[in-house]
Formats: C-alpha cells, sequence, structure tokens
C-alpha cells in the first residue's frame, strides 16, 4: 500500500473492525458513496482491507441521486470503472420531494437524511446486502455527541455497529477511530471527484454544528488530546453517577 495517509486509515478501519464487530466472513458490503471526501475515504480503505483480511466478504458502491442535474456522477463513475469497483446509481428525486413535502419547522438536511437512508434500506433489503457502511468519521461521533448534550439535553450520539428501524438493515460506520483531517488529506491527495449536493438548502443544519466544531478546534489546542477523550468516553459509561431513580440498572 503505497499511500501512506491510507495505509493509516486502513489501520484504523481495521481496528474499529475488530473492537465493533463490523465484518464477519461472508458479508456483502454496500458503501454509501455520495461524493464527499469521507464516503471516498471509507471506499478505499475497505477496498484495502478486502485485499488482506482474513474474513471474505463482498463490496461494492451506491450513490443516491439528488435529483438537480447539476449533480453529475459521471466523474464519480469514471473513476469506479476504472478502480474496477461496482457500482450502483439510484435516483432519489430527493430535492423535489423535500420541496412538496417540507412543513414548518422541519430541518430540510434531516429529512433529506431519512430521505436517502429509506432508499437505501430498500435496496440494501432487496439486493441481498448484509450491512450498509457510512462514512461518519471521529469528528461526526464527538460532535453529535455534544451537539445533543449542549442543544438536545440528552446524552446520545452514534453508534459503530446498529440495527436499523426496520429490524432488517445494519448500518457499519467504520471510520469511526478516523479523524476528518485525514479523510481530507487522503482526498486532496489521491484527487477523488468531489461532488457537492447542489441544494438550495445546503447548510442550513450546519451552524450548530459549525460552532461545535469551532470549540472543539480550540480545546484540542488547549487540551491536546481532548477529542480522543471525549470518543473514549462514548463507552465508559457510569450510570451509577448519572440521573436515576436509585434502582439497578
Amino acid at each position: 500500500m503505497k499511500n501512506p495517509i491510507l495505509r493509516n486509515i486502513t489501520r484504523l478501519v481495521g481496528r474499529a473492525i475488530g473492537d465493533f464487530g463490523l465484518i464477519q466472513e461472508g458479508d456483502r458490503i454496500l458503501v454509501a458513496l455520495s461524493g464527499g471526501k469521507d464516503s471516498w475515504t471509507l471506499l478505499y480503505a475497505l477496498r484495502a482491507l478486502q485485499r488482506k483480511a482474513p474474513v471474505r466478504f463482498d463490496l461494492a458502491a451506491v450513490t443516491v441521486h439528488p435529483g438537480p442535474k447539476e449533480f453529475d456522477c459521471r466523474p464519480l463513475e469514471d473513476r469506479l470503472l476504472r478502480e474496477g469497483i461496482p457500482h450502483t446509481r439510484l435516483n432519489g428525486n430527493l430535492v423535489k420531494i423535500i420541496n412538496e413535502n417540507l412543513t414548518e419547522g422541519t430541518n430540510p438536511c434531516s429529512f433529506c437524511s431519512r430521505l436517502r437512508r429509506g432508499i437505501l434500506y430498500s435496496y440494501a433489503s432487496s439486493e441481498g446486502w448484509h450491512k450498509i457502511a457510512l462514512g461518519h468519521h471521529r469528528d461526526d461521533f464527538i460532535e453529535t455527541l455534544l451537539l445533543n448534550l449542549f442543544f438536545n439535553a440528552s446524552i446520545k450520539g452514534m453508534t459503530p455497529h446498529l440495527l436499523a428501524d426496520d429490524g432488517k438493515n445494519r448500518v457499519i460506520r467504520p471510520l469511526v477511530y478516523v479523524s476528518e483531517d485525514m479523510t481530507r488529506s487522503f482526498a486532496r491527495t489521491t484527487e477523488v471527484p468531489i461532488l457537492g449536493c447542489f441544494c438550495s438548502y445546503q447548510g442550513m443544519s450546519g451552524t450548530r454544528r459549525q460552532w461545535i466544531k469551532e470549540r472543539l478546534a480550540q480545546m484540542e489546542k488547549e487540551i491536546p488530546g481532548v477529542k480522543s477523550s471525549i470518543l473514549h468516553s462514548m463507552r465508559r459509561i457510569h450510570h451509577r453517577h448519572l440521573l436515576s431513580d436509585g434502582r439497578a440498572i
């Protein structure tokens, strides 16, 4: 493996797979490839592991087209064809659905995410894919925890391995130990085609997350390693020392 950034990322992804039991022998893994830096990183890391892993698993990519003609999948599809990676494009028409059904007080980006998940779940289930791999990285895990803590009054984050609400699809997030800086560096050095969502609602949900990002960046300067501490705190939960009615949990 010539790319040192990919080598480090693959090591961290392999560690996550071992720690959380993300992939087993004979799994069919479908990577949700949005065309962003994170999903590209995930796809390449899993492909690198597929070549040398002690367990055998199938791998393919799927992209949900949001609808606008500006979202051009051709550079992405050309790259995957050259790399020999199986890929499917699903036409979601998401922007049209959001425009027609968005109600006051509903976050359009959250609505879009739910629509994407529904399309992915239906496709994966119908085509016999065992797991859907999403490109959420370490910073996403940390930021989501703090967003819920600060703004939703709940201690809730993401999990690396999730059984979906439909009881059939399993979602895995193998980039849990990989920082956003690493995915950004990987995308830049490999020159993968980056696709934006080309949606008029883009960024509407990002104000609070950006605020969290900025606070975390400042804390990391003052307390090196604080991000790692926050991430690992999600595995070291002492229920007895949280608000409860005193009964055994």
